[in-house]
C-alpha cells in the first residue's frame, strides 16, 4: 500500500516536471510552482499540501520569498533546508535586479530614466527591511549608474547621516549626480519633517561641490514617495 502511495506521488511529480519542460512555469499554478520548487528538496512526502498552505497564508511566490524565518517556521513539514532554500532564492531576485540595474557600461548602459525598474529594484532590496536602510545611487554625466552603495542604517537622522561619507564615495565613483532612499519599515512611505530636514540639508551642501541630487525615494514593499516627484528637489 506505502508503495503504491509513493509510485503515485512519483507519477505526480513526473507529471508536473513533463508540464514545465514542455509548456514553460505559465503552465503551472503559483502553488504548482512552489511544489515543484519543494519536491527538489523534500524527495518523499508530499509537498502539495505544503505549497497550498504557502500561498494561502503569504497570497504569492514573492511574498513567501519576503517571508520572515520565522514565519516560514511555522509552517508545518518546512525544515531549515528548505526554508534556508526558499531564503536563497528570494537573495538570488534581488540579485536578478542588481544585476540588471548595474549591468556594465560598455555593454548596456542603464539610465535613471528607467524609473520603474528603479522602484522595483529598491522595494525588494531595502523595501521589505526590517531596520532603516540609506542606500545612494551614483551616477555619471549621462545619469549612468556607477555603483550602488547602503551607507548607513538604524534610524536615519540627521546624526546619523553624514554627508563627508557620501561625498567620499562620490569622489570615489567620480559621480556627477547621486540618488537617495531609505525606507520606512512601517510601510508608510509620508516623508518625516527629519526627511525632509535630511533631504534640503543635502541639497544644499552637494551645490556646494556641483554635485547634483536627483531624487530621494522612501520605499517600502507596497509604495514609495519620490521628493522629485512631489516637487520638493
Amino acid at each position: 500500500m506505502e508503495k503504491k502511495i509513493q509510485d503515485g506521488k512519483e507519477g505526480h511529480r513526473k507529471r508536473l516536471q513533463e508540464r514545465y519542460l514542455t509548456k514553460g512555469y505559465k503552465s503551472l499554478a503559483d502553488y504548482e510552482i512552489v511544489e515543484f520548487l519543494l519536491f527538489l528538496l523534500i524527495p518523499r512526502k508530499d509537498t502539495k499540501s505544503i505549497a497550498k498552505e504557502l500561498i494561502g497564508k503569504f497570497n504569492s511566490l514573492k511574498g513567501i520569498f519576503e517571508a520572515d524565518e520565522k514565519e516560514l517556521k511555522n509552517i508545518k513539514g518546512l525544515g531549515d533546508v528548505s526554508i534556508t532554500y526558499l531564503k536563497f532564492l528570494g537573495d538570488m531576485y534581488r540579485y536578478y535586479y542588481e544585476e540588471n540595474i548595474l549591468k556594465e557600461r560598455e555593454n548596456n548602459p542603464i539610465s535613471i530614466k528607467t524609473k520603474n525598474q528603479l522602484i522595483n529594484y529598491l522595494r525588494i532590496d531595502i523595501g521589505i527591511s526590517k531596520i532603516e536602510e540609506f542606500k545612494v545611487l551614483f551616477l555619471n554625466s549621462n545619469n549612468e549608474v556607477l555603483g550602488i552603495e547602503t551607507l548607513f542604517q538604524g534610524t536615519i537622522d540627521k546624526s546619523a547621516v553624514y554627508p563627508r561619507k557620501i561625498l567620499e564615495r562620490v569622489l570615489y565613483y567620480n559621480a556627477r549626480s547621486i540618488v537617495f532612499s531609505h525606507n520606512h519599515p512601517s510601510g508608510n512611505t509620508t516623508p518625516s519633517s527629519k526627511d525632509i530636514e535630511i533631504t534640503k540639508m543635502m541639497k544644499d551642501f552637494f551645490k556646494m561641490v556641483d554635485v547634483s541630487i536627483l531624487d530621494h525615494i522612501i520605499i517600502s514593499k507596497d509604495s514609495y514617495f519620490s521628493f522629485l516627484e512631489e516637487g520638493y528637489i
